[in-house]
């Protein structure tokens, strides 16, 4: 249950929840199936399947939450089939093809035939909120994938207000400026992979993997203009991670020293080595925070 990639919000002070409510406020809004004619179906899950009563689960001041999102997979190319398939049977009939607009309507009713055979696909999105450092962490690589999950959780407990921690120029700058500087701060050591961009028209991209990012030729890179947007960093020797310049953690990897100290803890149950590497990662995430 590792987190892979983190979306940060910032939440009101104000806005502590008490987790026996905070769970019962979560089943009231929990995931139903699609209907018939549902495209889609969100709502919130039980972190833990095995305590599928537990909709908040509490480690210290962080609480787990997992929201579902249940899709209908119903392929462009079917319904183009059944579609060609009508207009075929038209034309041979009337002698006249199904004109743009008739075609349209034509789809319209077949979508309405087709999504109740449909099979579904589950998504699960984890995410926790931080009462001490009043966080919102969401396990999403897109920011609009991420935004949804705070928009369900507005519409479980009222409005609130979050504030994305977005795209910034200036977070830009102090990427490109660990490079100029030849190290990075706040416990952040280089990892092995860089991308470099130009803020003008052209947006010219540089890729980089397992190279020195301290060359003269990363230097040149930066006088004529090009800007750090995703650097790959180890945080204590304990986190891998790549930053971006809009504040998205992805592609998060916990080294073996952090995996180790989990496989020394005595663990006698499912729900206890959950709890366990919630806690731990939670606790990994607010090093970095801090």
């Amino acid at each position: 249950m590792y987190f892979k990639n983190a979306r940060i919000f910032r939440l009101p002070e104000d806005l502590k929840l008490d987790s026996e409510k905070f769970s019962e406020q979560l089943i009231e809004d929990k995931l139903k199936p699609c209907g018939p004619q549902d495209l889609a179906s969100q709502g919130w899950l039980s972190p833990f399947n095995m305590l599928r009563e537990v909709f908040c689960w509490q480690s210290g001041q962080a609480q787990l939450i997992e929201l579902g999102i249940e899709e209908k997979i119903l392929p462009p190319s079917v319904v183009k089939t059944k579609l060609d398939e009508k207009v075929s049977t038209i034309k041979s009939e009337t002698g006249n093809k199904p004109g743009r607009k008739q075609q349209t309507d034509m789809k319209q009713e077949l979508l309405f035939e087709l999504l109740p055979q449909a099979f579904t696909k589950l998504k699960r999105m984890g995410a926790y909120i931080d009462n001490d450092l009043n966080l919102l962490v969401v396990d999403s690589a897109t920011q609009n994938a991420a935004e949804n999950l705070v928009s369900q959780l507005r519409q479980t407990l009222g409005s609130f207000k979050a504030e994305a921690f977005g795209e910034s120029s200036d977070m830009a700058m102090i990427m490109t400026k660990w490079i100029t500087d030849g190290q990075a701060t706040g416990g952040f050591e280089f990892g092995s992979s860089l991308v470099l961009q130009t803020f003008d028209e052209a947006k010219s991209v540089i890729r980089a993997k397992n190279v020195n990012f301290l060359t003269d030729e990363m230097q040149r890179h930066i006088e004529n203009g090009y800007l750090v947007t995703e650097i790959g960093l180890v945080f204590n020797d304990r986190i891998e991670l790549k930053l971006t310049h809009d504040f998205a953690v992805k592609g998060i990897k916990f080294t073996d020293i952090v995996l180790d100290d989990l496989s020394h803890e005595s663990i006698e149950s499912e729900e206890q080595l959950l709890d366990s590497r919630f806690t731990l990662m939670h606790l990994e995430f607010k090093e970095m925070y801090v």
